[in-house]
């Protein structure tokens, strides 16, 4: 890397630590939410586009250069951090390592993901049965490529020191997931021919999970009090703080959910203390499951125009649980509108139980706030 990109990079260090203290309150009003506090005012984690032309020059990386070194790790994920810090709202910088939804499941010798330049990892080559079945929590172990991750988390940590912001954990795939990636689609056959060899895998997809996040929790600075996901959201670690995908869970039945997903989800939530669950798709079991886990305290969609997004905000708001994420805007309606009724939608006594992702442009930045903040008002 040249001097001038360290020197872009060292300039957007100091833009953000000349700004910690928004980042300080952002997440204090985040964490007031998760508790079952009424915050100071209601959060909005606002993203924009920054139009500095001299920080948009930082250096970019395709996911191949990145894998394995931690300054264009942390130069990407720096670029990224940048949108969280010029919305000036509630959003709450961050930057992980980004080794791909394999990482975790490289923790099973034998695992290893695919480098692409133009795509996330993948694993390709899965373990056979017969291995599985013979393997037990003893003969995991933190890769070599955990390990490259545990380093970027490390350097991130030190290169962020005193701005405010924070460094999350590597991509957490659930078990079901986990077991997924590790042993292939063969899984969706063993569900009806051996059962009790897939929840020996889930068990095995448990201890990798325990393994992996104990590391990445020794890394993070102040994980004892709360932990940070995706460039904007907190959660305290009151709340267990991590979170977990269910994608492949969505392609289960109701019996399929409640066999080889609950007792393992809720295994890994009991173990952190809680957390929140995304899954991208639609299942409508799936969505029942996560609001009757106790230690689900929020939910997030990868694809929120699959739902009918006001009834899951009312149905958050009944069981108490945060939704986190984007949520579509009606074409016909003005931001005001749109803002006025998600937070009447997630009204849960005088607050909403509501994380709204938002993203905009420098040039709307102000109406944005604006809309926000009288939507708040038009909501009580």
């Amino acid at each position: 890397m040249n001097n001038d990109k360290k020197s872009l990079i060292e300039k957007a260090i100091e833009y953000l630590r000349k700004n910690k203290e928004k980042f300080k309150r952002g997440a204090e009003l985040q964490q007031q939410l998760w508790n079952g506090k009424k915050p100071d005012r209601q959060p909005l984690l606002l993203n924009c586009s920054p139009d500095e032309e001299d920080l948009l020059s930082l250096p970019g990386y395709n996911t191949k250069e990145t894998h394995y070194d931690s300054e264009k790790m942390f130069a990407s994920g720096l670029r990224e951090m940048l949108h969280a810090a010029y919305g000036e709202m509630d959003a709450v910088p961050s930057a992980r390592a980004n080794m791909g939804c394999g990482i975790f499941p490289s923790l099973f010798p034998g695992i290893i993901q695919e480098l692409y330049e133009d795509k996330m990892p993948w694993i390709h080559s899965h373990l056979s049965k017969e291995v599985l079945s013979s393997m037990k929590a003893d003969d995991l172990e933190i890769s070599d490529e955990f390990k490259a991750g545990l380093d970027h988390m490390a350097y991130m940590a030190e290169r962020l020191t005193g701005t405010g912001c924070h460094v999350f954990p590597m991509d957490l795939q659930g078990p079901f997931d986990t077991a997924h990636l590790v042993y292939g689609d063969a899984i969706f056959y063993d569900l009806y021919d051996d059962p009790d060899f897939v929840h020996h895998l889930l068990n095995l997809s448990c201890e990798a999970i325990f393994l992996g996040m104990e590391a990445c929790l020794k890394i993070i600075p102040d994980s004892d009090k709360l932990i940070a996901h995706y460039n904007h959201l907190v959660i305290p670690r009151s709340k267990g703080g991590i979170k977990i995908s269910e994608d492949t869970s969505t392609l289960l039945s109701r019996e399929q959910i409640e066999e080889f997903v609950v007792p393992y989800t809720g295994r890994v939530l009991e173990y952190f203390g809680g957390g929140y669950i995304h899954y991208c798709g639609r299942n409508p079991h799936l969505l029942e499951t996560v609001m009757n886990m106790p230690l689900a305290y929020g939910i997030n969609f990868g694809n929120p125009e699959m739902h009918d997004m006001e009834q899951i905000l009312k149905r958050c708001a009944q069981e108490n649980k945060i939704y986190y994420g984007t949520i579509p805007k009606q074409i016909d309606e003005s931001l005001e509108e749109y803002f006025t009724r998600l937070l009447k939608a997630s009204r849960k006594g005088d607050r909403s139980t509501l994380l709204l992702s938002f993203y905009t442009d420098m040039s709307q930045r102000e109406k944005v706030m604006e809309a926000w903040e009288n939507a708040g008002q038009d909501s009580v």
